[in-house]
């Protein structure tokens, strides 16, 4: 069987392909940002509206919070990720959706709200303590 010498590079750009796209799909699968805490100085307080998702952290009265470990769920309930926030502000890289935000202070005080990120704009969610939690 006498064979083309076009057939060679076709096979091997598949078998290329096809080994890129292995490669490359966990990758792609992983290319959210990691949760960004901030808040902490004036320098650290810039925006960052590559994030679609800014939570906030306070007392009632005003008072920053930090160290609020937040656990992020979807419209089903699933859990999309957590994560504990050094500083009064934490940002999410969370694709557009409806989602349930948990966070919980050191001191085990807890708030929740329901939070529709649109993908367009960047929301802010402010969350509040009585107290110094």
């Amino acid at each position: 069987m006498k064979r083309s010498k076009q057939q060679f590079p076709r096979r091997w750009g598949a078998a290329v392909v096809l080994a890129l796209s292995l490669v490359c799909m966990p990758l792609l699968a992983q290319a959210a940002k990691p949760p960004l805490s901030a808040g902490i100085g004036v320098e650290n307080r810039k925006a960052h509206p590559d994030y679609p998702l800014k939570l906030v952290f306070a007392t009632r009265k005003g008072a920053y919070l930090g160290g609020v470990h937040v656990t992020l769920y979807d419209a089903s309930g699933k859990k999309v990720t957590q994560a504990t926030s050094k500083g009064p502000w934490l940002y999410l890289d969370v694709p557009a959706g409806t989602y349930k935000v948990v966070a919980m202070t050191s001191k085990k005080a807890a708030q929740s709200a329901h939070v529709n990120v649109t993908g367009s704009e960047q929301v802010t969610v402010n969350l509040t303590w009585k107290a110094a939690s």
